[in-house]
């Protein structure tokens, strides 16, 4: 139920909302093509994950889910949704990926703009240090196309 209700919370913390196109990795409005399925993968240290796919939101999740297992979540946002993010009082910046970014000190979430794109990536099922650690992996991943 924790694992659940950190989800929720990393979820509900992201300001929903259209993105603008830019040349971040393949095809931003696309959050699914945004990171390879062997790198979320690596990040959550299982041999594979999987995706239904979604419009705004992707969520990768290992094939042999089962319930409270790890996931990643990468959302698309837009410049307001990302402001708000920055004026949260419980976000620090993070240095080194993208143009800004910052990242939750009290629900592992790091929210990224790069040129006109805005992200917010979530890892749920690590603790909190080693989520914030591969979230930040992960967005230099989106942020440099690699």
């Amino acid at each position: 139920m924790k694992q659940i209700s950190r989800s929720v919370l990393a979820v509900g913390a992201v300001v929903f909302g259209a993105v603008a196109l830019s040349s971040v990795r393949a095809d931003a409005s696309d959050p699914c093509s945004m990171l390879s399925p062997d790198k979320v993968a690596a990040a959550l240290g299982v041999p594979e994950v999987k995706t239904p796919g979604g419009t705004n939101r992707c969520v990768w999740v290992p094939k042999k889910y089962t319930p409270g297992s790890k996931s990643v979540t990468l959302q698309l946002m837009d410049e307001k949704g990302f402001a708000a993010q920055r004026r949260r009082p419980d976000v620090t910046p993070v240095t080194g990926i993208g143009d800004d970014a910052v990242q939750s000190t009290r629900i592992p979430v790091l929210t990224v703009k790069k040129g006109n794109v805005y992200f917010a990536l979530s890892v749920a099922g690590l603790p909190p240090e080693q989520a914030k650690a591969a979230e930040q992996t992960l967005a230099k991943q989106v942020v440099t196309g690699q």
